[in-house]
Order: structure tokens, then C-alpha cells, then sequence
């Protein structure tokens, strides 16, 4: 959730330096007056303000204010300029498609007709103990963490908060303005693809020709099906060998390798390393 500066007399300080941490959660600290504007998101994203009074500008004509102990929730592809009415402190979680189905019984119950298209984000007010949850992440932050792991786990955190402290309705009208129709079959593949061998499989449990699977995944997850479930396979592997509690045969037992070696050339291939060697790296992918 980059974002860049558009004034000159300001004190804007973020407190994580790490890109990858940066995907997922950041804090950030504005004087009156500063102004900053976001790039188009690519990923829904929670502004939850901790302090001050911030106005903001969606899309260069809708204005919303938001007060201390407010949240508000910014739809993807949205442009956005943030003005600090006063001193203020904000906390951001960028959202990802696990994150926003993670309540599934209450989304699969969202009006999607009846979005108003009008009314681009909601407000919700913070509750004490997110506020309390989001002040400790931030002291996390400022004392240097730089576990990725930690920062997504955290905002797994924030999604079971966000179910417990919360009503029903006030989720659905909140988080109505990210969700769409096509909600069911992005949680059919995040249900699916790990039981699967391939993209063929998963078309055929889909009742999708091949070709047919291909192209509304394209459409949905912004690129092609086997690049992703080979992301999404390394991802979670590398989860499980840095948790040490597996052993590496058992791992690779696990996501269905046909062997030991054919497991050491995935991480090779992924991570530029065998999985013996990946244990406690800071490692990306290589796709």
C-alpha cells in the first residue's frame, strides 16, 4: 500500500522499513496539515485512526472525515488523498482475498445487489480492545520486528477480532463495498486447490472446462491459475519449514510431492535453495 508525500512542510514518519511487511501492515505518524495520496491500491485496505482527525478524498470528488477511534475501510483500485486535520496517528492493514473471506458464513449472506455505489467506504468505530491490539502492534513495529510471519499472522488476528467485537450487519454494510459476485468462486479455489494436482483437476471440481477455468481466474486473480497455487504452495511450505515442527519428508508428504527430490527442486526452483538450507532465511520467491 505505497504511498507518497505532496507537500513539503510536513513531519511524515512511517515506522517499518520493510517492503514485505509494508504489503501488510503500516504506521503512520502526520502533522497538522500534512497531506499525503495513496497510488491506486491494489488490495482493499483498513485505515484505523489512532489519533487526530484526518480528512479524506476518494477518487479526487468524495470527501469523508474520519475522527480519533474511527475506522474506515478503502476499496482497491480506489485513489486516495489523506489531509491530518490536526496531529494525527494511523494504522493500516492492507486485506488480502484469505483475510475477506475468512467470515464466509456472514459474506455469503451480503445483499451484492444492493451496494450503493454511491457510498464508497463505511465507518466503524474502533473498539477498546482492537485499539489496545493495534497500539501493541505498533510498539512491535517501532522496536524494529521485521517478521513477516508475525505481521500476517497478526492480521489473521485482526480478522477474528473484527468477528468477535462487531455485529453482524455493521461487517456486511462495512465490508460490502470489496466483495462482489464473484466472492464464491474465489473461496471455492482457496477451499480447493491444495486437494488438487493440477489446474486441469481443479477446472474439472469447478464443472469448468479447462480453458473456460483459465480464463475467469485470470479474470478474477489477476494472473494465470498455475502461477498462483505455485505461489500459494511455496508460500505455505515455507511457513512449515521455518515452524520446524515437520520434518522436510513429512512436508513434502504433505503438499503431495512424489518424492524427496522432486520436494528439493520445488524450493530450489522457488527459493533459490534446498529446504535444508531455507530454515530461519529471509527468503522471496522467484516467480
Amino acid at each position: 500500500m505505497p504511498m507518497e508525500d505532496i507537500v513539503t512542510n510536513k513531519n511524515v514518519s512511517s515506522q517499518v522499513s520493510q517492503t514485505k511487511i509494508q504489503d501488510i501492515w503500516e504506521s503512520i505518524s502526520l502533522s497538522k496539515k500534512a497531506c499525503w495520496i495513496t497510488k491506486h491500491l491494489s488490495e482493499p485496505v483498513i485505515f484505523f485512526l489512532i489519533e487526530g482527525k484526518i480528512q479524506l478524498t476518494i477518487n479526487y470528488t468524495d470527501i469523508y472525515t474520519v475522527n480519533q477511534s474511527e475506522m474506515c475501510l478503502l476499496p482497491d483500485a480506489t485513489h486516495c488523498k489523506v489531509e491530518a486535520v490536526e496531529q494525527s496517528h494511523i494504522m493500516i492493514c492492507s486485506l488480502s482475498i484469505e483475510f475477506l473471506l475468512f467470515g464466509k458464513e456472514i459474506l455469503e449472506e451480503l445483499p451484492f445487489d444492493n451496494i450503493d455505489p454511491k457510498k464508497i467506504i463505511k465507518k466503524l468505530p474502533v473498539s477498546e480492545t482492537i485499539l489496545q491490539y493495534l497500539l501493541l502492534l505498533h510498539k512491535c513495529m517501532k522496536e524494529g520486528l521485521d517478521s513477516y510471519y508475525f505481521f500476517d499472522l497478526k492480521r489473521n488476528e485482526l480478522n477474528l477480532l473484527l468477528f468477535a467485537y462487531y455485529k453482524e450487519i455493521e461487517l456486511t454494510q462495512f465490508f460490502q463495498s470489496v466483495l462482489s459476485k464473484d466472492i464464491l468462486f474465489k473461496r471455492f479455489v482457496l477451499n480447493n486447490y491444495l486437494l488438487v494436482k493440477n489446474v486441469q483437476e481443479l477446472a474439472e471440481l469447478a464443472n469448468y472446462s479447462t480453458s473456460g477455468f483459465i480464463k475467469k481466474f485470470q479474470k478474477i486473480f489477476d494472473e494465470s491459475p498455475y502461477k498462483w497455487m505455485q505461489k500459494q504452495k511455496a508460500t505455505k511450505i515455507l511457513i512449515e519449514i521455518n515452524r520446524g515442527v515437520k520434518s522436510l519428508q513429512e512436508i513434502g508428504n504433505e503438499y503431495k510431492f512424489s518424492s524427496y527430490q522432486h520436494f528439493s527442486s520445488f524450493c530450489k526452483a522457488m527459493f533459490g535453495l534446498p529446504p535444508t538450507e531455507i530454515y530461519g532465511e529471509n527468503l522471496e520467491m522467484n516467480i
